[in-house]
């Protein structure tokens, strides 16, 4: 895949000759080294033509992704990107899974206030709402707000959290604006709150204490 825009360094921001307007994108390439690259475009054929390309359930399962300007060309391994975020004003239609109404990005307060609201309540999974907070290789974060279209039953429950490791791509929305997509085969932890019913007491028994980043 190659995606055109000119190139924007993550210390030095926009190159001369660059002018920001309401139709700038921005992308963020996080990889499982830790790094965040970002590219820039402004051109509004540009831009349509990268989210395009982008929304595919093909996404990560090509070699490369490459971005390429007049300037200079990037490439960058599809199995050591762990998540790709679109930041623009214009947020596409993603592609959803069968049954999702929205996948949506939480910010970290937002996320804690209503886990712990839903802790203190001690409710279950309402079946049709869940927060999902997802870790991966490149030690990246994303909590995501999950929107079924129906009520699902336990056994549908469970399925949709082992569907987080089958998918060929994650994609979600930026309430900023924007799209992200995540590639599954660079998960190290799945966290789903509140808890489905019955898990427990199949599985190991385990309460989440705490994650030590060495």
């Amino acid at each position: 895949m190659v995606l055109e825009g000119p190139r924007l360094h993550p210390a030095f921001g926009i190159q001369e000759g660059q002018t920001k307007t309401n139709l700038d994108l921005t992308i963020e390439v996080r990889t499982e080294d830790g790094a965040n690259t970002q590219f820039y475009q402004s051109d509004e054929g540009g831009i349509g033509k990268i989210l395009s390309l982008l929304n595919t359930p093909r996404l990560f399962s090509q070699p490369f992704i490459t971005l390429a300007s007049e300037r200079s060309v990037s490439a960058v391994p599809s199995r050591a990107i762990d998540v790709i975020l679109v930041r623009t004003p214009t947020t596409p239609r993603v592609l959803l899974p069968p049954d999702w109404l929205d996948i949506v990005e939480v910010d970290a307060e937002a996320f804690q206030i209503e886990r712990s609201l839903r802790t203190n309540a001690d409710t279950e999974s309402e079946g049709n709402t869940s927060f999902v907070e997802i870790h991966t290789s490149g030690d990246w974060m994303i909590v995501l707000k999950l929107q079924a279209a129906i009520q699902a039953t336990i056994p549908d429950q469970r399925q949709r959290f082992a569907q987080f490791f089958e998918m060929p791509v994650i994609p979600f929305r930026l309430p900023a604006g924007g799209v992200g997509f995540i590639n599954p085969g660079n998960i190290s932890r799945v966290t789903v709150y509140p808890a489905f019913a019955g898990v427990a007491e199949k599985r190991l028994p385990a309460d989440l204490l705490r994650c030590i980043r060495s």
